[in-house]
């Protein structure tokens, strides 16, 4: 239940407490006052189909979710979901960008797709932050992709819970590309690459003058996660792999707090959202999910690769 989210340290208690919780919140539903829900996604399906049906949920239990989106990509079929009953979408159709043929020598050792989220963060914070009180705003879900969301429940004081739709929360995509992932310095020399970015300074300067918020030193970047907040991961616990030192600098002890919940599929006919226009009658993700399957990998060295397409 997402008022439970308020209280979100009591994720850290042992697993039959967590039970005998979670029945107590199930029994107290009916009684709680319905929460207005901002959803802020992201436009890939794999990251926002897990939201879909965490959505659907919340809808169904009366709450009210607005769905706050950086483009209309996925706007019509969000609106034409089978949601028990009517969402509310927010496109902001005037985002920022990067002017990609005069880049600085010194972003060229980061990632395009991080130089234009930050940029986008930048051009729609104070609109995001109009709509969400001008909404009334509750509780924050948000994808990890989402660097604004964490800035915004910061300013406004307001809970937020990311949903992390990789195998496990310590999976830092920025950290992981090309040979310098592999070793402790060699992360460490990319997270110094990124600080020397003269586009990504840029950014860091407006959002730390503006809100308080720092891109470098309160973050990792592709993995916005606050602190203060709750994180829920579609992957497994057991999957989980040892958080990076350069990380646990920024974030501590976040993964102890982490939620496992496994994976949040949603059936075609609850509305999943594919990216491609034309898809056969029957893929395999319409399957029943193949618990038993999946129990024989356990054992092998390279377990977590038969799991990965079931945790996006």
């Amino acid at each position: 239940h997402p008022q439970a989210l308020l209280h979100q340290k009591r994720y850290s208690i042992g697993g039959a407490q967590r039970e005998r919780d979670s029945s107590r919140e199930e029994r107290s539903v009916e009684k709680r006052e319905a929460m207005k829900i901002a959803l802020l996604a992201f436009e890939g399906v794999g990251h926002l189909n897990p939201q879909l049906a965490l959505a659907s949920k919340l809808v169904a239990r009366g709450h009210s979710v607005c769905f706050f989106l950086a483009s209309n990509k996925n706007e019509d079929a969000i609106r034409a979901l089978p949601f028990p009953k009517e969402v509310k979408v927010c496109v902001d159709h005037d985002r920022g960008s990067v002017d990609w043929k005069n880049l600085d020598p010194s972003d060229a050792k980061v990632s395009g797709l991080v130089l234009l989220l930050a940029k986008i963060t930048v051009e729609v914070m104070p609109r995001l932050l109009d709509e969400l009180r001008a909404w009334g705003a509750e509780l924050i879900l948000y994808d990890a992709f989402v660097q604004g969301a964490p800035i915004a429940a910061k300013v406004l004081n307001i809970p937020c819970c990311c949903t992390v739709t990789i195998t496990n929360v310590n999976g830092y995509t920025l950290l992981e590309a090309g040979d310098l992932g592999e070793t402790e310095a060699g992360r460490r020399q990319v997270l110094e690459n990124h600080r020397n970015s003269k586009t990504l300074a840029e950014c860091r300067k407006v959002l730390l003058e503006k809100y308080g918020y720092d891109i470098f030193s309160h973050g990792i970047m592709l993995n916005s996660y606050l602190p203060t907040g709750l994180q829920v991961c579609t992957g497994i616990k057991e999957f989980e792999q040892e958080m990076p030192e350069v990380v646990r600098d920024i974030y501590g002890d976040i993964d102890k707090e982490c939620v496992y919940v496994g994976p949040m599929l949603i059936s075609k006919e609850e509305g999943r959202i594919a990216s491609q226009e034309k898809l056969p009658k029957k893929q395999w993700i319409d399957d029943p999910f193949p618990y038993d399957r999946l129990r024989q990998y356990v054992a092998c060295p390279f377990y977590s690769l038969p799991l990965f397409p079931y945790s996006l």
